[in-house]
């Protein structure tokens, strides 16, 4: 993942250091965002956490509730599902 932390030229040395190239990446907020779902997926997995579970968990964070409130977070729906296909494509790579 250091797609996500090699993105600026402070970190030049970290991504050099592990041998990652380009050494800064630009920004790209799809893929960071498509990462960012494989992470939270990864978590609930590792701590055995099943789906229904992982799903109940993130209907309990504040603006990812899928709720006319939530119309502020205009992503949150969108987070929410790519964190359950990301979880559903992982279970199913174990």
């Amino acid at each position: 993942m250091l797609k996500l932390s090699c993105t600026a030229d402070d970190m030049k040395p970290l991504a050099e250091a592990a041998g990652f190239d380009p050494p800064v990446r630009k920004w790209k907020a799809d893929e960071r965002a498509e990462m960012l779902a494989e992470l939270d997926a990864a978590y609930f997995l590792l701590y055995g956490i099943d789906r229904a579970d992982a799903e109940y968990i993130l209907s309990t964070f504040q603006g990812m509730k899928d709720e006319s409130t939530a119309a502020t977070f205009t992503h949150a729906p969108t987070q929410t599902q790519a964190i359950l296909e990301a979880f559903d494509r992982l279970s199913a790579a174990k």
